[in-house]
């Protein structure tokens, strides 16, 4: 495979190199660009009409423009938030062209491509999509533009960090969405290993966006596996476009009742040269610094909402070590009279999350360069490599704090005016990134054993007979404050006699099997720390065994499209295949890995590849436009999927337009959900592929409680089987249907209803093996706790409405707002315990007011509020109820032409309190920033 994509790679470049071609102008253009008020435009673009030939205004405004091609022709001539204006060429030699631009937005002028693969008017797209253009980044509230994408109609966004904000649209999603796709100029970002998307923690520049394309629904039709409930498309700008310099700098503050004020810090930096129309390139950095926020949530539970602080098998949601339910040896350790004085369900005590990390860091370092060459004026040749790294924190079943994780990128890509193909590949690289919920069970093990036990799985004891640990220990002062004996307990009373035998195994010391006396380490002191520091160094399954993961995986995609227009008189036909390679490898930290005969753990191989076909037609007369496409996707864990969809859009009046869709979807379970082996919470994560868990035997009937487990009197808990088929892909049928128009030319109004039905909904059941194996050369007791991925014989249902509204008010003034309404429901009876995580509050709306130049004074501002409703919070990190909130943002910027700059002052979440967007992430407060940004 990595022979094929390096041939590949040469292909393009020897392409690249040996097709140059020096032309010599045979027209020649000349002239200034200035604005209404006489200021000059700088890098507005000046295209020759029908190809992709053209050059970018100077900084005085000037544009020099030399072709290949005789008149007559049409120079068209464009800017973001300026009327586009045209020029016919007469003659050979044109010079001293002055051509004024109106600044004027026009609604529903946008052009996008992600709903269909093709340019199309953002009116008549058959399924609904939201775009960011660059004038709304520059006027964007929030310090970072991904961040203002909570503002489009139908997202909501959660903040597992302040560098990881993941984008839900249409539900049932957590902090790490595998069921939604963010491209960066095509590439998928999603970390192989785990497959969650990485937000714009390693994506692009700001400096660099020219859009941001947002299709909130089922998109498998065209874009295959995983475009399942949503697709993001985050464009950077053309070399050829837009060229110069640019810089920003921006300075800020952090400030939450959780965390307190901390510095913010970004710089970013871009260039971009053209040379004769033919060669252009580009190079960005950008480095983001600042201090996270802060999960300090001990009060509650993230498995039984309402458990109590202090309870004996209280899981504390940032508190980590206790997530180890740990089950009574009735034979050896403990005396049956025990279990008719203490509950079975008992768990050690556990660590604060803000102690477990090694520091707060919220880091993104993003770099990338782009080669572009133009074989002729409508064909180009692309390469693109990109470097992300960044600190920040993952939050799925467990939180992982991701301490210099990065991600590479190569592409190379030939792309016409009808046609492109492309390859790249993706690598990533955990650094020293480490896993929480270990981290917490390994630093109690490690401070003193919960029970000391030989390599057969039996008790060691100490010289006086007694067994060695923290059990033990906590029993020996349970068991008598129960009954009275203890001073100070009164007898009876369970949580005192908790809290008292708690307290004397978690601090004192212990006698080892040599009669030492062994000391436990108290946190504050610096042999606590030394202990979380071992333990943070050290690798899964290692020996001794840590914290930490390693990630060496990388991804290996090829696709191509083409375009059959103006080739098919009777429609638009378009065609497209792609091939995809996961190459997974944990080095056996996290995934289940073969060894080969050295011993060392080799790779685990996913291959998938797909073709499509869509057929657009017009017909009424041009008012009608009706869509079909049909997919074929293979990957070879599991049967072939097909994926239509079906689209009309039709035009009521001028720009004013009704549609409606009807598509599937799939999901295949990513890559964790096929090969994880991942100790966590007493049991292990297994993935469901067959060629994975197969094995272990727990798909062919597996306990619902442990094969131990003793009820009150001690008599053994009868167990009742449960078969659970091996994992397929989700499956989703989706209904839209939406108006888009424009009334009076002031008003734009879009309004959609969605209706989804869901089946094999992929989740996690628990199961126990009932008989013992061997796994990597080592016993695996009967009992041990399997959490599975499996499909859920469960159906769902959702359905939503959207409305968004944008009226231009006069002197440049902007009014736009959006509402959306969400619910599920699940069809039929759901068995107990059952959790659909649909995580979408029921109501949320959002309304900002803006206008980029007051008055004519160089001053523009914008001011939004966004408000959501309180909803329920499902996902196997934990349940809890998220309350409701509301945040106002708010910028004000000044455009100081003589230094071509912007200066903008602005705020987060002003005049409010913290607020968490989902259980178990940190409290969100306020950003403070200012930034100025020099073109």
């Amino acid at each position: 495979m990595k022979n094929t994509f390096t041939k590949t790679a040469l292909t393009a470049l020897v392409l690249f190199v040996f097709s140059v071609q020096y032309s010599v102008g045979q027209t020649s253009i000349s002239g200034n660009l200035s604005d209404s008020g006489g200021e000059a435009l700088i890098g507005a673009n000046v295209i020759i009409k029908g190809t992709t030939t053209g050059t970018v205004s100077d900084v005085n405004g000037n544009f020099n423009l030399s072709v290949d091609q005789a008149p007559p022709f049409t120079i068209l001539v464009s800017m973001v938030g300026y009327a586009t204006e045209s020029r016919e060429i007469k003659n050979a030699t044109t010079t001293g062209l002055n051509i004024k631009m109106e600044e004027k937005t026009i609604l529903g002028q946008e052009v996008v491509v992600s709903a269909s693969r093709v340019e199309e008017s953002i009116l008549e797209s058959p399924v609904t999509v939201e775009k960011i253009d660059i004038l709304g980044i520059q006027q964007s509230t929030a310090p970072s533009f991904f961040e203002s994408i909570s503002n489009l109609k139908g997202v909501t966004t959660t903040t597992g960090s302040l560098t990881f904000n993941a984008v839900n649209t249409r539900g049932f999603a957590s902090v790490a969405n595998t069921r939604f796709v963010t491209l960066v100029d095509g590439m998928d970002i999603a970390a192989p290993l785990l497959n969650f998307p990485t937000g714009n923690l390693v994506g692009i520049s700001e400096l660099d966006v020219e859009s941001v394309e947002l299709v909130p629904g089922a998109a498998s039709a065209l874009y295959g596996p995983n475009a399942f409930n949503g697709i993001l498309f985050m464009n950077s700008k053309s070399p050829f476009d837009y060229q110069g310099l640019s810089a920003q700098a921006k300075y800020g503050i952090t400030s939450s009742e959780a965390a307190g004020s901390d510095p913010l810090h970004n710089f970013s930096i871009r260039y971009a040269k053209a040379f004769n129309n033919k060669f252009a390139f580009k190079v960005n950095f950008s480095i983001f610094d600042a201090k996270d926020w802060v999960g300090n949530d001990y009060t509650n539970d993230r498995v039984t909402p309402g458990n109590q602080p202090g309870a004996p098998n209280f899981d504390g949601l940032n508190l980590y070590g206790d997530e180890t339910r740990i089950l009574l040896d009735t034979t050896n350790a403990i005396p049956k009279s025990f279990y008719q004085l203490a509950p079975l369900d008992l768990r050690r005590t556990g660590i604060k999350e803000e102690l477990l990390f090694d520091n707060r860091d919220a880091r993104s370092l993003k770099a990338d360069v782009s080669l572009n060459y133009r074989i002729n004026d409508k064909i180009e040749a692309i390469y693109n490599y990109r470097y992300g790294n960044g600190s920040s924190v993952y939050q799925g079943a467990a939180k992982y704090a991701l301490r210099g994780f990065d991600q590479q990128f190569h592409k190379f890509e030939i792309k016409g005016d009808n046609f492109f193909v492309r390859a790249y590949r993706t690598k990533t690289n955990a650094g020293k990134s480490y896993h929480l919920d270990a981290m917490g069970g390994l630093v109690n093990e490690r401070l003193k054993p919960s029970l000391k036990l030989d390599s057969n799985g039996e008790l060691i004891r100490d010289p006086n007979g007694n067994p060695i640990g923290w059990i033990p220990q906590y029993l020996s002062v349970y068991l008598p404050a129960i009954q009275g004996y203890v001073p100070g307990v009164q007898g009876g009373n369970p949580a005192a006699a908790h809290a008292a035998a708690r307290a004397f195994a978690d601090t004192s010391p212990y006698m080892d099997e040599n009669g030492n006396i062994i000391s436990v380490p108290q946190q504050g002191t610096p042999e606590f720390q030394n202990v979380i520091n071992a333990v943070r160094g050290d690798f899964f399954q290692g020996k001794p065994s840590g914290a930490g993961f390693k990630d060496g995986s990388t991804m290996s995609h090829f696709e191509g499209n083409y375009n059959f227009m103006n080739q098919i008189d009777w429609a638009e036909v378009q065609i497209g295949a792609n091939f995809r390679r996961y190459n997974i490898f944990s080095d056996g930290t996290i995934f289940d890995e073969k060894k080969d005969a050295d011993g060392n753990f080799q790779s685990n191989i996913i291959d998938e590849y797909g073709a499509y076909v869509q057929v657009t037609k017009r017909v009424m007369d041009d008012k009608l436009k009706l869509g079909a496409s049909f997919r074929y996707d293979q990957n070879q864990n599991f049967k072939g999927q097909v994926s239509p969809r079906f689209s009309a859009v039709y035009k009521v009046a001028e720009n004013n337009n009704i549609r409606a869709s009807f598509q599937t979807g799939f999901r295949n379970p990513d890559s964790q959900a096929q090969y994880i082996w991942f100790p966590v919470g007493g049991g292990f994560l297994l993935g469901g592929a067959e060629e994975n868990a197969a094995q272990y035997g727990i798909h062919q009937g597996g306990g619902t409680t442990d094969p131990e487990a003793r009820d009150e009197n001690g008599d053994k808990i009868p167990v009742t089987d449960i078969y659970v088929d091996y994992i397929q892909p989700e499956q989703l049928t989706a209904i839209e249907i939406g108006y888009k128009g424009v009334l009076g030319g002031k008003v734009l109004i879009d309004f959609n209803y969605y209706n989804n039905s869901y089946e094999n909904f992929l989740g996690q059941q628990v199961l126990y093996t009932k008989n013992e194996f061997i796994r990597a050369g080592k016993p695996v007791e009967k009992g041990t706790q399997f959490i599975l991925h499996n499909n859920s014989d469960v159906k769902l249902a959702s359905q939503g409405i959207g409305l968004g509204l944008t009226y231009q008010l006069a002197k440049g003034y902007n009014l736009t707002g959006s509402y959306n309404w969400a619910n599920f429901k699940i069809k039929g009876t759901a068995p107990a315990g059952y959790e659909a995580g649909f995580n979408t509050p029921k109501h949320k709306f959002n309304v900002s007011l803006g206008n980029r130049n007051v008055g004519n004074s160089k001053i523009g501002f914008m001011a939004t509020f966004r408000w959501q409703d309180e909803f329920f919070w499902q996902s196997s990190f934990g349940d809890g109820t998220i309350p409701e909130f509301g945040t106002f943002d708010m910028q004000v910027n000044y455009r100081i032409e003589s230094i071509k700059s912007m200066i903008k002052i602005g705020g987060t979440n002003l005049f409010a309190g913290d607020y968490r967007t989902n259980v178990g992430s940190a409290f969100v407060g306020q950003q403070y920033y200012i930034s100025i940004t020099v073109n």
